[in-house]
């Protein structure tokens, strides 16, 4: 049995809405716990993260390379999520002591990350190129991810950028 299943201090119920859930991607649980300010289960599954109502009804469903980073406020339980797409980001708050989905989290990122570099303009940093897996499939898929600071559609900084990545791509033979 999960550890998950175990867990008396979830809601009722987490564990079976997690089950169904996942049942139709072929996935595995690795950790769960419920956001105390929406009602939502956040699942960290083998190959995808996953936030899903008490009904089963799947919110979202991102491929953990999606994942540009992640932090853990230990003293809230809080999980703030930055996405390689420049999207807004995502806080879920579950409490001091769901840990394991911290770390369940930090290890699926990690597992994804391939290899990746900083892109600098002298000392100025203006993002980072890698190449992350898709966990699901395999897949090696290259990034590049601006910083804050650099508009989207400066076309210097995407050119060096792309050189960076030329050279991840040339390391891992794609």
């Amino acid at each position: 049995m999960a550890w998950w299943r175990k867990n008396k201090q979830g809601p009722a119920g987490e564990a079976e809405v997690v089950t169904r859930a996942l049942e139709s991607g072929g996935d595995r649980v690795l950790a769960a716990a419920s956001d105390s300010i929406t009602g939502r289960v956040v699942v960290a599954a083998l190959h995808d993260l996953l936030t899903v109502t008490r009904d089963a009804e799947i919110i979202s469903r991102r491929r953990w390379l999606e994942v540009d980073a992640g932090s853990w406020e230990d003293s809230t339980g809080t999980i703030s999520v930055t996405w390689v797409d420049g999207s807004r980001g995502t806080q879920w708050t579950f409490g001091a002591d769901q840990y394991r989905f911290a770390e369940a989290f930090r290890d699926r990122v990690e597992a994804s990350r391939v290899v990746d570099a900083p892109v600098m303009d002298g000392d100025r940093s203006l993002g980072r190129a890698a190449v992350r897996k898709d966990l699901r499939t395999g897949e090696l898929v290259p990034q590049l991810m601006v910083d804050r600071r650099v508009r989207r559609d400066d076309v210097e900084a995407r050119r060096m950028g792309e050189e960076v990545l030329a050279e991840l791509r040339e390391q891992v033979g794609i």
